[in-house]
C-alpha cells in the first residue's frame, strides 16, 4: 500500500467520523454545529474519493479494460429492459406509450456507454419488434371491442 492509498482511508475515515458527529449535533438540535461538522465530513470525503491515474502505461489497459465492462453492463442492461417487456412475469402488456419512454430512457443510457453500432442496431429491432407486436394487440383489442358494440 503506497502513501496514497493510505491518505486515502483516511481522510475517508475522518469523513465518516464527522458525518456521524454532524448526525449528532443535527440529531440535539444544534443546526450550526452540525451544519460545520456535515461540510467537514463532505471535504474530507471528496477529497478521499478523488480520480487520479499516475500509472500512464497501465492506465490505458485499465481504460480499455473498464470500457469492455461497460460495454458488458450497458447489454445486460438493455437485455433486463427489453425481456422485462416481454411479457415475462407480467399480467398487463407493455402499452406503447410505456415502451417509447423505456427506450428513450435506455437509449439515453446508451450513449454515454461505450457500445457498439451492431449491438445498438439488435436493440433497436427488439423494441421495434415489441412496438410492432403491441400495435397489433391493441388494433386486435379495438377490433373485438368496436364488434361487441
Amino acid at each position: 500500500m503506497n502513501f496514497d492509498k493510505i491518505f486515502r482511508w483516511a481522510l475517508f475515515c475522518a469523513g465518516i467520523i464527522t458525518s456521524i458527529f454532524a448526525g449528532y449535533m443535527f440529531y440535539i438540535d444544534n443546526i450550526a454545529a452540525g451544519a460545520a461538522w456535515l461540510a467537514a465530513a463532505v471535504g474530507f470525503l471528496c477529497f478521499a474519493t478523488r480520480i487520479k491515474n499516475n500509472e500512464g502505461d497501465e492506465a490505458g489497459e485499465k481504460d480499455s479494460e473498464n470500457d469492455r465492462d461497460l460495454h458488458d453492463l450497458a447489454v445486460l442492461i438493455a437485455d433486463i429492459a427489453v425481456m422485462s417487456l416481454k411479457n415475462i412475469g407480467r399480467t398487463v402488456p407493455p402499452g406503447t406509450r410505456e415502451i417509447e419512454q423505456l427506450e428513450d430512457k435506455l437509449n439515453n443510457f446508451l450513449d454515454l456507454m461505450p457500445v457498439d453500432k451492431s449491438v445498438r442496431e439488435e436493440i433497436n429491432e427488439e423494441f421495434d419488434r415489441l412496438k410492432n407486436r403491441t400495435r397489433r394487440n391493441e388494433s386486435g383489442r379495438a377490433i373485438l371491442r368496436s364488434a361487441r358494440l
